[in-house]
């Protein structure tokens, strides 16, 4: 396996299930990604509670699924079907994209208000982009993605 293909030796879940209560970024290098997981462990977050991903492998995985079961998930498949866009898809297709680019896409647990801001900000110091808080319900952006018109 190569460095795109990696998941960096951290938890190797968390890519395909919808991210409810986490919070996903973009990272570009793998020396940010060094550092911004070194500063979540060194504020006590464990390693089952990071993941991150790369590469066209785990590009297609997210690609092949919507996220999400039930009825939620058949409801997603005939949307894009019918060609029909909506948030979560659209912020689903940038994380894809950074993937296949060799950008990195992690994903932290963030059960709690205090630990999503705690989180959000060790992501942004780090260089993180298109970083988002995934509720069960809702996406709110935190950090936008690079290189768009807003």
């Amino acid at each position: 396996m190569d460095q795109s293909d990696e998941a960096i030796e951290i938890g190797e879940a968390g890519l395909i299930k919808y991210p409810a209560n986490h919070v996903v970024g973009v990272v570009d290098t793998i020396d940010q990604i060094t550092a911004i997981v070194s500063g979540l462990r060194s504020d006590g977050l464990g390693d089952s509670e990071i993941f991150v991903h790369s590469g066209s492998s785990h590009a297609d995985a997210l690609e092949s699924s919507t996220g999400r079961t039930g009825l939620a998930g058949v409801v997603i498949r005939i949307a894009e079907a019918l060609g029909i866009e909506n948030v979560e898809m659209e912020v689903k297709s940038r994380y894809e994209q950074a993937m296949r680019d060799g950008h990195y896409v992690i994903l932290v647990a963030a059960p709690s208000e205090e630990r999503k801001d705690r989180v959000s900000e060790i992501l942004e110091k780090g260089g993180a982009h298109t970083v988002a808080f995934h509720g069960m319900f809702t996406i709110e952006g935190i950090v936008d993605p690079e290189n768009e018109e807003e």
